[in-house]
């Protein structure tokens, strides 16, 4: 499917298997519905788009003329095209410069200008990768990360960074990433010890279960509110479960608590204790959504 962009170009909007290999999450949501064939990470950057859309303060803002999105830890780009539809300023920030290149190239493909949207590589917490002097540099309406913040091993410092540094006065700032939730977290945990034992040779999906995140197993609700808090901004807010992506995971690596009486655990066909030993079972992953606004005094130098 395409939509029209606001700058008359043709932007497509549909999810596919090579949107993304960077991130972490399958299917499943509280109120979407999304092809079975994408991967979970595709499906949930979708949602994140969608979330954020649905957050009438912050979607009030993204959706006005000239608005400018920063899309931090952007990868290749799949949740920027899942808004480039909508807004008319997309600058993505990455420190990988091939997925950089990717970003970029996609977009210019699609005949959408870099005014429009483009990636830069930066380290934002290097103060030599910084891009001072660029136009909107300290002009950014809202930024939006989705996926991104379970890989920071300092979640404040780059909190801190990007309102400091890049949104204005009055911008919002949205992070949308997989939430820690004590039933399905171990999975995680299990499933890092597996590739570090060398039980296989991520055989069983394991690259969607994100073992190499900072935050194995999903951010606390806790930690992602004292990192905006520490920024000093307002309107502070997190949101839990907004949305569930399922996941077939090895029945080995599921807790032994877990079963499919409890949360995160799938009861369609298969309980933990019924199921072979070599099968897998479907577990639904959280979401949360954690917001906050940038006011006068939010940063101090």
């Amino acid at each position: 499917m395409s939509k029209r962009h606001g700058k008359d170009k043709d932007v497509h909007e549909s999810v596919s298997d090579e949107d993304d290999s960077d991130s972490d999450s399958s299917s499943g949501s509280s109120n979407e519905s999304v092809g079975r064939s994408v991967s979970p990470q595709s499906k949930a950057r979708l949602l994140a788009a969608r979330t954020i859309l649905q957050y009438q303060p912050i979607s009030s803002i993204l959706l006005a003329k000239d608005t400018l999105l920063l899309d931090f830890a952007c990868g290749t780009g799949a949740f920027s095209q899942h808004l480039a539809s909508r807004i008319d300023r997309i600058l993505g920030i990455d420190v990988d410069d091939r997925a950089i290149r990717e970003f970029n190239t996609r977009a210019r493909h699609q005949g959408i200008d870099e005014i429009e949207m483009q990636a830069i590589q930066c380290d934002i917490l290097s103060e030599e990768s910084l891009p001072y002097g660029k136009p909107w540099f300290g002009k950014v309406d809202a930024v939006a990360s989705a996926l991104g913040f379970h890989h920071l091993a300092d979640m404040a410092s780059v909190t801190k960074t990007l309102v400091k540094r890049f949104l204005k006065v009055g911008g919002w700032i949205a992070v949308i990433d997989l939430m820690y939730d004590p039933d399905t977290s171990p999975i995680f945990e299990n499933a890092k010890q597996a590739k570090a034992n060398h039980q296989d040779n991520c055989q069983h999906g394991h690259d969607d279960l994100h073992h190499y995140a900072q935050h194995v197993g999903g951010i606390k609700t806790d930690d992602i509110k004292h990192a905006f808090d520490s920024a000093g901004l307002d309107c502070v807010d997190v949101f839990e479960r907004v949305f569930d992506i399922a996941v077939m995971v090895p029945r080995r690596l599921i807790p032994e608590h877990c079963n499919s009486n409890e949360p995160g655990s799938s009861s369609d066909d298969q309980t933990r204790s019924s199921a072979p030993d070599s099968s897998k079972v479907k577990v639904l992953l959280p979401f949360l959504l954690a917001v906050g606004r940038k006011g006068v005094f939010s940063v101090s130098d």
